[in-house]
């Protein structure tokens, strides 16, 4: 008979065993929060119990919701997916299987920009579990994340270097014109360049010609204060030129200087530009350069 009855209680107590487990497993409560990009287990776990050591104790796990399980701590040095959870317990901690499904509860992100801490309220959990209400975490609150940059900022300093740069090439531009750009003829200048002319021109005058016998042209330059006198050969003439009547022309020259008198000196040696023949002069006081 206790043979019997022996036979009979084993498979009760296996029975009891079995229904008793998963209330047993089922007091170890967690709440969890979501991951987001660029979390690692040490961060939520310093954040979640303040203390990152607790990575690789029961305190802490990570749970991925569609499996229903927690994953292998062994994974934890791989990126974390941001459909996975990061769990802490709620009381006494026991150690449960990894392949358990454990009875948790959500919470907001454990990460906010702009939430210091975390205040729980009361959590809805599966129906099969007690409720639960959660204390506040002690967490270590996470270094604010790095607002992104301003733009405008960026934009405001390079818009102002290009309107600095163009407004120094029209700078340059504006001088450089201004002192290429030609010049009016001082009065005293523009006389003395005439009398050159026709001085120069007066001994080689055909009266049986109605063509002048010479070319001219005159220009002043500003910033050597000088008069350039151009002549050249006029129409079926080859006088005055460098080539063939080099010494000529310097005679004809300083003979004319001579006729304008001493306040005017030949400034530079003669040169040939083409057909025509340069004469550089000054006065040889320059403060009369603004003179009637």
């Amino acid at each position: 008979m206790d043979r019997i009855l022996r036979n009979r209680r084993l498979p009760a107590v296996v029975l009891l065993l079995l229904c008793a487990a998963p209330p047993c497993a089922g007091a170890q409560q967690f709440v969890c929060y979501p991951i987001v990009r660029g979390d690692t287990p040490s961060r939520l776990a310093r954040q979640l119990t303040g203390d990152a050591a607790a990575v690789y104790t029961h305190v802490f796990q990570i749970r991925d919701p569609a499996r229903q399980m927690f994953v292998p701590k062994s994974h934890y040095r791989r990126p974390l997916s941001t459909h996975w959870q990061a769990c802490v317990a709620i009381g006494p901690v026991k150690s449960v299987p990894l392949a358990y499904a454990p009875v948790v509860a959500s919470a907001a992100p454990a990460v906010a920009p702009a939430t210091p801490a975390i205040t729980s309220t009361p959590l809805a959990i599966m129906p099969a579990s007690p409720a639960i209400t959660s204390a506040p975490l002690a967490i270590t609150p996470a270094p604010p994340a790095l607002a992104p940059s301003d733009g405008s900022q960026d934009d405001f300093v390079f818009i102002a270097q290009i309107g600095s740069a163009l407004l120094l090439i029209l700078f340059i531009c504006a001088a450089v014109g201004d002192r290429l750009a030609p010049r009016p003829i001082p009065p005293v200048m523009q006389r003395a360049g005439e009398e050159f002319v026709i001085a120069f021109a007066r001994p080689l005058i055909d009266s049986s010609s109605s063509v002048s016998p010479i070319q001219a042209r005159l220009r002043f330059i500003r910033h050597a204060q000088q008069l350039e006198i151009s002549i050249a050969p006029g129409v079926g003439r080859r006088y005055p030129n460098l080539v063939d009547h080099k010494r000529n022309v310097e005679y004809d020259v300083n003979r004319v200087m001579r006729v304008l008198g001493t306040p005017f000196v030949v400034s530079d040696r003669l040169r040939a530009a083409g057909k025509w023949v340069v004469v550089p002069i000054r006065l040889a006081d320059l403060k009369q350069i603004g003179a009637k």
